[in-house]
């Protein structure tokens, strides 16, 4: 993807959202935002190509045809999430640490925010719990998080919740003595929630997953890592592009294929997936955007095995929030719960050579001028990488991006006004988690994204 492609195709993304998202709505024709946005027929197509695959807009031939706006679904962002955490090997113990901040979070907010819909909701469902009627046991989560009106929170919590049922896949093993201690752990976690004590319904929500992952990892048929069987298996539709692209993963992963490993000529790929060229393209395109594979072109070249990259899912999530209209205070809220976290998890991981990581990081940003606002965040990607956690960090990734969508880099004058107030504290906060001081890094981390937040738009 050029970077012009990229820039255009976020300038869209910008005018939909300033449209306030016109679903279903023509966005204008091809030869309209051709002479729009000033560039080529190939540049546009590429970036099109972009747009469609964050379920921005998508590209309608014929009369009456043009790029037409559409809307962001949450099975999309799930099938994005879970082949990114197969092809990073993500633990069923970090999905379940992400889940501890997050929840833990949730029941905090839900026990100050809850309304008498919501209250009405939670008794229902654990009345219907303790009778044995209830068809979702995983429901009080899914309540909880919307109890906290919260978009990014009630999302976050759907994916992880999800995405840990495709490590369990026995759900016989749930048995009628283990439904009912859940009931009950959850009939406690709601009477914390309604009589508005924050604490405990935090600590009840903690011991809760703590006892659910103690649960899973007793199990045989419970795995650690995604078994591929899981990764891009979302129904293909018409599309003979989506069932290419799956087939060619799916061979990728059955072969033991490393980052870098040639899959194959183009011309040795259709005759082996037995497709057209232009079918074949498309399902390069998809790939790509997955960083699954990578096109090569001249001497040499094919296609190649990419590195995993986070970047297709950030994408697609914050694109998703924007869309359900995550504001600031949602947004540094969120990030509050989940970088104390991640400050909890590194100070318990600290190395000499995460220390150096950190520092590096830290001294890049004190070098940069014009990149300060993407340096800026790239320490915060570093904390998130550091600390071990691959579900954590891209939910982490996915805040930076939302971030950078309210960002005052639009604003150079307050972009440098900021500058010397950030970098100050980030080095206080690289301070205090090197020298593993727990408390002083959160207490300097939450008032420091509280300051960004009066930045933000």
């Amino acid at each position: 993807m050029s970077k012009l492609a990229a820039t255009v195709a976020a300038r869209i993304l910008a005018d939909v959202m300033a449209e306030d998202w016109p679903v279903g709505e023509v966005f204008g024709s091809e030869a309209e935002l051709l002479e729009r946005y000033g560039v080529s027929r190939a540049v546009f197509r590429e970036a099109v190509r972009l747009v469609e695959n964050q379920q921005v807009a998508r590209m309608r031939r014929g009369p009456g045809g043009g790029l037409v706006v559409t809307e962001p679904t949450v099975d999309a962002i799930i099938d994005a999430a879970v082949l990114y955490f197969h092809r990073v090997d993500a633990r069923l113990d970090e999905v379940f640490e992400a889940r501890l901040a997050l929840e833990q979070l949730v029941a905090g907010l839900a026990s100050q925010r809850l309304d008498e819909t919501g209250l009405f909701h939670l008794r229902a469902l654990v009345d219907a719990e303790s009778r044995g009627e209830a068809k979702d046991h995983r429901a009080l989560h899914t309540l909880l998080a919307s109890a906290t009106h919260n978009p990014a929170l009630e999302l976050f919590v759907d994916i992880l919740n999800r995405v840990t049922l495709l490590y369990f896949r026995d759900s016989k093993a749930l048995g009628a003595g283990t439904l009912t201690e859940s009931a009950h752990a959850h009939s406690r976690i709601v009477d914390a929630v309604i009589s508005g004590d924050d604490g405990l319904a935090r600590r009840r929500m903690r011991t809760h997953l703590e006892a659910e992952a103690a649960f899973l990892r007793r199990r045989r048929s419970t795995r650690q890592v995604l078994d591929a069987s899981v990764a891009m298996a979302g129904p293909a539709g018409n599309k003979g592009a989506e069932r290419v692209a799956r087939s060619i993963f799916r061979d990728t992963v059955a072969n033991g294929l490393e980052p870098g490993a040639l899959l194959g000529s183009e011309s040795e790929l259709t005759e082996k997936y037995d497709v057209s060229r232009a079918v074949f393209r498309e399902a390069v395109r998809i790939l790509e955007h997955h960083q699954i594979a990578t096109m090569r072109r001249g001497p040499g070249g094919g296609l190649f095995v990419a590195p995993p990259s986070a970047a297709a899912v950030t994408d697609v999530v914050a694109i998703f929030l924007a869309r359900r209209g995550v504001d600031v205070k949602d947004l540094t809220e969120t990030r509050i719960g989940v970088e104390l976290a991640l400050i909890d998890l590194l100070v318990d991981r600290m190395t000499k050579e995460r220390a150096g990581q950190l520092r590096a990081a830290l001294q890049a940003e004190a070098d940069s001028e014009d990149r300060f606002v993407r340096t800026a965040h790239d320490l915060h990607a570093t904390i998130s990488s550091l600390a071990g956690n691959r579900a954590l960090e891209l939910v982490e990734l996915v805040l930076i991006r939302l971030t950078r969508m309210h960002q005052v880099e639009r604003n150079p004058r307050a972009r440098r006004k900021m500058q010397p107030e950030v970098y100050r504290a980030h080095e206080a906060i690289v301070d205090a988690i090197v020298e593993r001081d727990r408390e002083l890094a959160r207490y300097r981390m939450r008032r420091h994204l509280t300051a960004v937040a009066t930045h933000l738009a």
